[in-house]
């Protein structure tokens, strides 16, 4: 295999995540029974439009008549469950047609404003008395990283370099704030110390100030 798409190859991953999640401090919600038919109803979607784009389901998700494709499901979900209110404005063809797709969905230098991102330090104080499963809830936690040997290997998932190059090298993301998990000083995931010598590494990507410190 390539690495290509490394991630997800298959393409069982949405572009648009309509998913039931939670930050650690409360169980997730479970979805609606309209949320689930609008899931079924992308992935059908992107299926069915890949075979006609003569392209793999991983490739067709990845492009903009992916995310056409996954909205107009949920229009359609939404529809059926007799939901009223808003609706994403696409017309069917964008589903298939990747110019009008790009037109509707492209980037057109929105500023993308990430008010709270975390990282943790896989080598830091508190791993010491750290529970060997922590943070193994995170989806991120289970990236091809953890399957490499050695103790708590799921937290290089979630450390300061893969969280680098998902927000700012791999992301559209323009400038985040990086915050800090409640706890003690004596088992703080990412310390003050270790959150500013990420952001001078950011500072020096582009020479811009694109990540900021939630002191």
């Amino acid at each position: 295999m390539t690495t290509k798409h490394a991630i997800d190859p298959e393409g069982t991953r949405l572009p648009i995540k309509l998913d039931t999640t939670s930050n650690g401090e409360f169980a997730p919600v479970a979805l609606s029974p309209a949320n689930r038919h609008a899931n079924h109803l992308a992935h059908e979607a992107a299926t069915r439009n890949a075979k006609r784009l003569s392209l793999s389901r991983r490739d067709f998700l990845v492009s903009a008549c992916g995310a056409a494709s996954t909205l107009l499901a949920f229009n359609a979900a939404n529809a059926a469950a007799v939901r009223r209110g808003g609706w994403f404005d696409l017309e069917a063809e964008a589903a298939l047609e990747p110019q009008l797709a790009q037109a509707r969905l492209g980037g057109k230098g929105e500023f993308i404003f990430d008010v709270q991102g975390h990282f943790v330090d896989p080598a830091g104080a508190w791993v010491k008395n750290a529970p060997a499963d922590a943070f193994k809830w995170s989806p991120k936690a289970g990236c091809a990283l953890a399957k490499e040997p050695g103790p708590r290997s799921h937290l290089r998932c979630l450390g300061p370099e893969e969280f680098v190059k998902d927000v700012f090298l791999d992301s559209d993301t323009d400038m985040m704030v990086l915050s800090f998990v409640p706890s003690r000083p004596d088992a703080e995931p990412v310390t003050i110390q270790a959150a500013d010598a990420v952001r001078r590494i950011v500072d020096r990507l582009q020479g811009t100030h694109r990540l900021l410190v939630h002191g």
